[in-house]
């Protein structure tokens, strides 16, 4: 990411000027989009042009004489470094993803005074929340201030890469199909349009991808689906003239970007619009007429999106191998080359790089790899930088967090490897995360069962101990799209991230990953993805369980055997096993003998 080229104490300075001249009090800048993302195109990254601070969830508050970021523990550590000099006060939330500046503007403001927020890139529920916690004590709130784009100079333009079609061998539906469900399901929520902001949600609906994110293959772009008319709100410039033509066969037509307003304003007086509240920025519904009737809920196209079909969950297992091959020869060529060579956590993600863009229908990373060394690995979003690249050394742990974005789906996989000599500590930590994780993937539960109530598997052999970890267990993974996606996740607070506690459904793709994190000594995470699938029928209900996609070696020499009881025992050799069969087409003779080796 390009640094800025002003300051944040210069950008805070601009701001405070803009804040004088506007009457505005306290100015709050989210890590977000007009879309709700969570990789952003450069052109809207004004908390990192603000701040410095550059990960993904956050929210900086600024006034005449105080500028604070808010941000998870996922952060901590990295958003201390970022901050440092910056004069930004670090503001640690308690519980990820919920919106605890407000509490802090409703006790430090005074009755009478402002604050402002450009209502593009707040959500319709983070509004909804921060409007309630401060209209009692007399704060208002203006959610058309817009001072970052006066203050930012040289703001990089809108993304111009043009989109493609997704492969309907791969997609599994056409896009007339996907428009059929969607209207049905409005249909069952007495709706007749939606507006859908969400960029995913958008390229799953018509079988298009972009360029215009990191890592994502999406595209900027807003939709209005009702009952006749589909309608696509992109950069013409963008939108090639044979895929315009397709979209107006099936009944899409294509309108200008910043054209959805207007269009919104011409729907009938009195139609039924449902919406995602968090995943529609504030200002967005405000142009419908106002006697039309605002429904919200997850959007339909995430629940049908979830869900994948038989198809897509046939080609998750094929690129689960592809990537398993990956991630088994990356593993191999550090294991013999450290210590004889000088090799960085850099080194290990551009070798991780070109072995991916070896397998066929790869396009590249799904996410940032975390490459993490040492105590950098205590560091649970880590991203090494020319400034922290360190060697690695034939001793310690070194972890992997990576995923790939393939045709045929997405992968997000995290391992541990010993370099050389461990510690009792670090087995025993190893130990204890994969207890959680062969506790949540092996686990069978009634139909209905939420992700809150999963997340106790993850923990329990930690708790024992007086160890826990402070982000969630998982999350939804897309198809050939966002590597995090709703509405489910395996999360300790019900509804952390879902309008409603969205339960585990067939089709359903999730992570596994508890943690532990020692600072400044070392962190240990283990990965896996699962499909929801369904189980039995007994006399008591309908059960589910998960098949385990992830095909990576668990290394067994990190592990101690004596806290692991005969169930755990048994899933641990069965799943190498099972991954020692999936890998041996694919490997060398040396590859195959080391695989063997390591997970026995």
């Amino acid at each position: 990411m390009p640094a800025p080229a002003s300051s944040p104490a210069q950008n805070i300075a601009a701001l405070r000027r803009l804040m004088a001249e506007r009457k505005i009090d306290a100015y709050v800048i989210p890590a977000t989009d007009p879309h709700l993302s969570e990789y952003l195109p450069q052109h809207w990254k004004a908390l990192y042009w603000a701040s410095g601070f550059s990960g993904s969830a956050g929210t900086l508050v600024v006034t005449k004489n105080f500028a604070g970021l808010w941000t998870d523990s996922r952060y901590f550590l990295a958003a201390e470094q970022q901050l440092a000099g910056s004069g930004i006060q670090l503001m640690k939330l308690v519980v990820p993803h919920t919106p605890e500046f407000a509490d802090w503007l409703a006790n430090t403001l005074s009755e009478g005074q402002t604050v402002g927020v450009d209502g593009h890139l707040l959500s319709r529920a983070w509004y909804k929340t921060l409007e309630e916690k401060i209209r009692p004590h007399g704060i208002r709130l203006n959610p058309q201030a817009d001072l970052v784009t006066p203050a930012w100079q040289g703001r990089p333009p809108l993304p111009a890469e043009p989109v493609y079609e997704f492969p309907v061998k791969f997609a599994g539906a056409t896009r007339k199909e996907k428009l059929g469900q969607i209207r049905a399901a409005l249909g069952i929520q007495k709706a007749e349009f939606t507006i859908i902001s969400s960029l995913d949600d958008i390229a799953w609906t018509f079988n298009l991808r972009g360029r215009d994110v990191p890592y994502n293959p999406l595209f900027v772009a807003h939709a209005v689906v009702g009952p006749r008319e589909a309608a696509l709100f992109i950069d013409p410039a963008k939108m090639p003239e044979d895929i315009r033509r397709k979209l107006s066969r099936d009944g899409v037509k294509v309108y200008p970007y910043h054209s959805v307003t207007d269009y919104l304003g011409k729907l009938p007086a009195k139609a039924a619009v449902f919406i995602d509240p968090k995943r529609i920025s504030q200002n967005l519904p405000g142009a419908l007429p106002a006697t039309a009737k605002v429904l919200e809920g997850i959007n339909v196209t995430t629940w049908l999106k979830a869900c994948k079909t038989p198809a897509e969950a046939a080609h998750t297992r094929q690129t689960m191998v592809k990537d398993g091959v990956v991630l088994t020869k990356f593993f191999f060529w550090l294991s013999q080359h450290t210590g004889k060579q000088k090799i960085t956590e850099l080194d290990c993600e551009a070798k991780l790089h070109a072995l991916r863009l070896e397998q066929k229908d790869c396009i590249g990373e799904s996410f940032g790899t975390i490459s993490a060394y040492g105590p950098h690995a205590a560091m649970p979003h880590y991203s090494a930088t020319p400034e922290s690249n360190i060697e690695l050394k034939p001793e310690g742990l070194y972890l992997l967090d990576s995923g790939g974005q393939y045709l045929g789906g997405t992968t997000d996989t995290t391992r541990v490897i010993s370099l050389g000599h461990i510690t009792d500590e670090q087995m025993t930590d190893y130990t204890l995360v994969l207890k959680g994780l062969i506790a949540v993937c092996s686990i069978r539960f009634p139909r209905g069962t939420r992700g809150y109530q999963l997340d106790t598997l993850a923990r329990q052999a930690m708790w024992q101990r007086g160890i826990n970890f402070g982000h969630g267990t998982g999350h939804g993974v897309g198809y050939f799209l966002n590597v995090h996606e709703g509405p489910q996740s395996i999360s300790p607070t019900p509804g952390a991230t879902a309008v409603m506690d969205a339960p585990m459904m067939p089709g359903m793709i999730t992570s596994v990953e508890p943690g532990i994190y020692r600072a400044g000594k070392h962190g240990v995470r283990l990965e896996n993805l699962v499909l929801c699938v369904e189980d039995e029928k007994t006399e008591f209900g309908e059960f589910l369980r998960f098949e385990v996609l992830t095909i990576a070696p668990v290394f067994t020499n990190l592990v101690k055997k004596s806290l692991l009881d005969r169930t755990e025992l048994t899933w641990l050799r069965m799943y190498n096993r099972w991954v020692l069969r999936k890998m041996k087409r694919y490997l060398t003779r040396e590859e195959w003998e080391w695989l063997k080796h390591v997970s026995s």
